[in-house]
């Protein structure tokens, strides 16, 4: 009787570390196709972000006075803000529509 007990155990501990390892099968996402156009559109834009960017840190370093500093500092905040914003509506929109 206490083998057989014994067993049991052994065998449902099996299967649920059998369970805890199982590999859920991978999903692969379909491969999104953007046109030429718009593609040099979105590098564009995005190129154009980098140079404010640059812009801004470069006026920054330079700046002396510390309120002025300040400004350019909470400027260049507001940029990465709305850049962010703008990644997130384009990468996840259902996520932005749910917190709405």
């Amino acid at each position: 009787m206490k083998i057989l007990v014994k067993l049991i155990v052994v065998l449902a501990l099996v299967s649920i570390n059998q369970l805890c390892f199982a590999v859920e099968p991978v999903v692969e996402k379909p491969e999104i196709k953007m046109d030429e156009a718009k593609m040099m559109e979105h590098l564009k834009m995005r190129q154009e972000q980098i140079l404010k960017m640059h812009d801004l840190s470069t006026k920054i370093l330079a700046e002396t006075d510390p309120k002025k500093k300040q400004a350019l500092k909470d400027e260049q905040l507001q940029l990465i803000k709305a850049e962010h914003m703008q990644m997130m509506t384009m990468h996840h929109p259902k996520m932005m529509n749910m917190s709405k």
